[in-house]
C-alpha cells in the first residue's frame, strides 16, 4: 500500500510547477527534454543482464542561470543467472522495475546563449523499486523498496539551433536495495531538448 507521503511528495512538483507557469509568460524559459539507455551483457546462454531507461524531464528557468528540473524515469534490469543447489542447478529470473520522480536545481557554467552548456545539478528524488525473483518454473516472489534520496549530477547541452540540442549528463542517486540500506545508482544519459 502507498502511504500518504508519497503523495505528497508527488504532488508537490507539479503545484511549484504551476505556481512557477503562472509567470512563464512574464520571465520564465521552459525546456522540455528526453532521454534513453540501454545496456546487454551476455556471458552465456544462462547468465545474462539486461537494463534499460527512459527519461522525461521539464525545466523552469527562473533566473538567467537557474533552473528548476522535474523529471520521471522508468527503469527496467532484468538479470538471468545459473545458481547452484544440492540437486544441481536452477535458473533465477530477477526482474527489478524502478520508478524516480526527481526535483533538482541547474546551474548553468555559461551564458545561456552559448552554444556549448555546462551544468551542475542537484536535488531529491522519490524512488520506488519492485523486485520479482523467479526460480525456474516456480511461482515468483516481489521485494518492494521505497524512499525519498539525494540526487546530483554534472552534464552538458550542445545547442544545434537556438532551441533544439543533444543532452549528456552523469547522475548519481542513492537507490534503497532494502528498507535501511541504498547504494550509490550511477548512470550517463544522452539525449536531446527543447527550449521554448
Amino acid at each position: 500500500m502507498v502511504s500518504p507521503r508519497f503523495y505528497s511528495f508527488i504532488w508537490l512538483p507539479f503545484f511549484i510547477c504551476c505556481l512557477f507557469s503562472s509567470f512563464a509568460a512574464q520571465a520564465l524559459d521552459t525546456e522540455f527534454g528526453t532521454s534513453y539507455t540501454y545496456k546487454k551483457s551476455t556471458f552465456d546462454d544462462d547468465n545474462n543482464t539486461e537494463q534499460q531507461s527512459a527519461t522525461g524531464t521539464v525545466s523552469f528557468y527562473f533566473a538567467e542561470k537557474i533552473a528548476l528540473e522535474l523529471s520521471y524515469t522508468s527503469g527496467l534490469y532484468v538479470k538471468k543467472e545459473k545458481q547452484p543447489n544440492f540437486a544441481g542447478a536452477f535458473l533465477r529470473t530477477t526482474t527489478q522495475f524502478t520508478d524516480v520522480y526527481g526535483t533538482d536545481l541547474i546551474y548553468i557554467l555559461a551564458d545561456r546563449k552559448a552554444t556549448f552548456q555546462p551544468f551542475i545539478k542537484g536535488g531529491v528524488a522519490y524512488v520506488r523499486v519492485k523486485q520479482v525473483v523467479q526460480d525456474d518454473n516456480n511461482n515468483p516472489w516481489e521485494i518492494l523498496y521505497s524512499g525519498p534520496s539525494p540526487s546530483y549530477g554534472v552534464g552538458f547541452k550542445l545547442f544545434i539551433t537556438q532551441a533544439f540540442a543533444f543532452r549528456t549528463s552523469y547522475d548519481v542517486i542513492q537507490t534503497p536495495v532494502n528498507n535501511e540500506t541504498k547504494i550509490n545508482d550511477i548512470s550517463g544519459r544522452v539525449g536531446i531538448s527543447w527550449m521554448f
